[in-house]
């Protein structure tokens, strides 16, 4: 493992790494970190930390053309703010730290040239814009804050809302909010020049389901839009049709188990992360609180099998927007919080929050099955609270 290195040094290291190497970024809680990795066939190193994105940083999103990372902390054990990075050949150079509201959880960049980025507020029940028109003097656009008449049907966990996604839709012409506490899909229409954006109707959930974060897939003139839902171990789907004078119409398919209709969990059973893959052609999802797989010690010399939770793949009908289960694989360990394919679609990138470890699992994208586990690195210091997010810099 490289220690913390300055952006140049760790330009030098990345372009003397062989041509097929990949980077990846990370994030941990427990060391505050954001991991630049370095992904060569069954090797994955962490070659450099940077410290500049808080107390708990947590989800990435990533402007490849302009080469800019953002990274959202949450701000548990301090103040929460939003980082900008410049990305050179995987090595950052911190743009800005904005001071934001505590608990960003997710965001999308949106708009013309993607000029405004939409972060979603799991515990100050806010949905909220930024400008990152210029990377390095990022600033706030517009704050929807919401609350609750009365708690929902798990009072427990739905006292507040709890925007816990931000997704743009396949036109870009609208955002999707999944609001874990209200039950909702909150709808916005964003304007021409992005500077803000325009609440429409709202989609009602399955009352106590607690939609998390979903995903749309197109498939010809069809367009379909998957969440998962943390409260009830479930999977909705909708299909969506488009009237330019209402925005986009959803109409429910189904919503079923995470593993299937008919399947069931464990209890303690928490669905967290869905993706779409490249090809529009599968939907998969990671469970926490399972551990009902297992997988082959790292160390070569211990033979004792460890315990991991799933990824749930399923097939997409682009006739129906009905889905098929295809399989249920090891995520790699337990607490899969977040996870992201590569272009290709043949690479997945799980991040192990209790197992402190990034692994990448072959993928087969003309079947979505999933393989063996190809590279894995220790992310994380301290028990717990490691790993909760995982993206490719492509």
């Amino acid at each position: 493992m490289v220690g913390i290195m300055t952006p140049k040094g760790l330009l030098s290291l990345l372009l003397a790494a062989p041509a097929s190497a990949e980077i990846l970024f990370a994030t941990s809680y427990n060391d505050h970190a954001l991991y630049t990795l370095s992904l060569n066939a069954s090797s994955l190193a962490v070659v450099a930390k940077s410290y500049d994105c808080g107390s708990e940083p947590t989800w990435l999103t990533l402007d490849y053309a302009k080469s800019v990372l953002y990274c959202l902390n949450e701000g548990w054990g301090g103040a929460a703010s939003i980082t900008s990075y410049k990305t050179t050949g995987g090595a950052l150079s911190k743009l800005d730290v904005l001071p934001v509201l505590k608990s960003p959880v997710a965001s999308t960049l949106f708009g013309p040239n993607k000029t405004g980025l939409a972060v979603a507020y799991y515990d100050t029940s806010s949905f909220i814009t930024f400008s990152v028109a210029d990377p390095s003097k990022l600033a706030l656009q517009q704050q929807e804050t919401y609350k609750l008449a009365s708690p929902g049907p798990v009072p427990d966990r739905q006292d507040v809302p709890h925007i816990h996604d931000a997704i743009l839709d396949p036109t870009g012409k609208y955002l999707v909010a999944t609001d874990l506490g209200a039950d909702l899909l909150r709808i916005y229409k964003i304007s021409n020049c992005a500077k803000n954006v325009t609440e429409l109707t709202p989609v009602k959930a399955v009352p106590g389901s607690g939609p998390r974060h979903g995903a749309f897939a197109t498939a010809g003139k069809s367009t379909y839009f998957y969440n998962v839902n943390e409260l009830s171990n479930t999977i909705t789907g909708y299909s969506v049709s488009y009237d330019n004078k209402s925005g986009p119409a959803f109409t429910r398919l189904f919503d079923f188990s995470t593993h299937g209709p008919g399947g069931t969990v464990p209890a303690g059973t928490k669905a967290a992360e869905l993706v779409v893959s490249p090809d529009q052609k599968f939907v998969i999802l990671s469970s926490r609180g399972e551990s009902s797989l297992t997988i082959p010690n790292f160390d070569a010399g211990n033979s004792t099998a460890l315990p991991s939770d799933p990824l749930v793949s399923f097939a997409i009908d682009g006739a129906t927007g009905a889905l098929k289960l295809a399989q249920v694989a090891p995520a790699g360990g337990v607490n899969p919080r977040g996870f992201s394919l590569n272009k290709a679609g043949t690479l997945v990138a799980s991040a192990l929050q209790d197992d402190n470890r990034v692994v990448v699992i072959a993928r087969d994208p003309a079947t979505g099955l999933l393989g063996n586990i190809v590279a894995h690195a220790v992310v994380g210091v301290g028990a717990g609270n490691g790993p909760n997010y995982a993206l490719f810099n492509e």
